[in-house]
């Protein structure tokens, strides 16, 4: 049998209480196995990608793509969010309202089909997994005990693992607890323009993770005028490809809304906006401070001011290149401090060898289809 790495023994703790997890020592194994799943390309049809590939550990949880291709190589629509602290969300996907568990969210993914991102299928699944046994039988047993693979006990286990991707250790947070000099001068600056009633940023990026609205009757999902493509009958609309809620909906009510996103660890998660078409947080202020984007080139070109459900907190703002500094400088503060290497490392060693990136010690050799 393969060597084995061990257990972790403790959760990291995070800034606030609220988020503090359970430590036992079953909870603690089905962690552990959801690492391992987390990580195994095994999850994937053609084993050319793990869940770690879409949501790198060292790159914010998301990655550095646009849009992320399926697995056949083939651009999606979307740009993958970051997965930090996504336990704590009310609503998991993008643009499609009521999935409000993670062991809902993780099934898309996993077996969905439009798009295709693992392209799993359940008896495959449990199969590969008997082709590993020796690696995941024990792990199996020290989490469920027993040996029974099931589609459950997985989806269960990968969702205790995203669980413990969390943190809200900040400079911005360390300062709301009372550390008066966890910001400088420029992003105190910073702060106050988020919060103050030229801009209303807070008044849709509220809360701790700074991704629900402060007035709490108002939608979770928005317009941010990010598109406005005029159509033969004048209206302003988004590309016809992604439409946000009205992908799924099919309601023109819903056209270009997306769940507003946390802006913990805004800075590390480039590029930005749902279809990753926004290259710096610069580009995302002028934006918002336009009323809505104007592109002038290409296929979506089209003024954003003038989309057809664009929030009507969207009206624009003037902002000196000061004050442009220092609202960079206060996103740039709710980076958080990175989440302890060994709890999230990932076990298996890489499928493509990359310079820049070492294995982890005595890593598992990766799975590899058989041709």
């Amino acid at each position: 049998m393969r060597p084995l790495l061990t257990f972790l023994s403790l959760i990291f703790v995070v800034l606030v209480p609220h988020f503090a997890l359970a430590t036992t020592s079953e909870q603690q194994a089905q962690i552990t196995l959801g690492r391992y799943l987390f990580n195994d390309v095994r999850l994937s049809k053609l084993g050319n990608r793990s869940c770690a590939l879409c949501h790198a550990a060292d790159l914010g949880w998301t990655n550095r793509f646009s849009k992320v291709p399926d697995i056949h190589g083939n651009p999606t629509t979307l740009n993958t969010p970051a997965l930090l602290n996504v336990a704590h969300y009310d609503q998991f996907m993008q643009s499609r309202e009521g999935l409000q568990t993670l062991e809902q969210a993780i099934l898309l993914p996993l077996f969905g089909t439009a798009p295709t991102e693992m392209g799993m299928t359940e008896p495959l699944l449990l199969q590969r997994l008997q082709q590993a046994s020796d690696i995941y039988t024990p792990l199996f047993e020290a989490s469920y005990q027993s040996a029974d693979f099931t589609t459950q006990k997985v989806i269960n286990a990968l969702a205790k693992y995203v669980e413990t991707i969390q943190s809200v250790d900040t400079p911005y947070h360390r300062y709301l607890s009372g550390v008066t000099d966890a910001l400088n001068k420029e992003q105190q600056l910073g702060l106050s323009l988020f919060n103050s009633d030229r801009l209303k940023c807070s008044q849709c990026h509220g809360g701790e993770l700074l991704n629900t609205p402060k007035n709490n009757t108002d939608p979770l999902y928005v317009s941010t005028g990010l598109y406005g493509i005029k159509n033969k009958d004048g209206k302003y609309l988004y590309p016809e490809n992604e439409r946000g809620k009205a992908s799924f909906s099919h309601k023109e009510s819903d056209d270009g809304k997306y769940r507003i996103p946390s802006l913990i660890n805004v800075s590390e998660t480039a590029p930005w906006g749902h279809d990753g078409s926004v290259q710096s947080l610069e580009q995302y202020i002028e934006h918002y401070a336009a009323g809505g984007r104007i592109l002038t080139i290409g296929k979506n070109a089209g003024d954003g001011r003038y989309h057809l459900n664009k929030d009507n907190k969207i009206s624009g703002f003037s902002l000196s290149n000061k004050e442009k500094k220092a609202l960079v400088a206060f996103l740039n503060s709710l980076a958080i401090t990175r989440l302890p290497t060994q709890q999230h490392q990932d076990p298996f060693c890489q499928l493509v060898p990359l310079k820049n990136k070492k294995d982890s010690p005595n890593c598992l050799p990766p799975f590899k289809v058989k041709s």
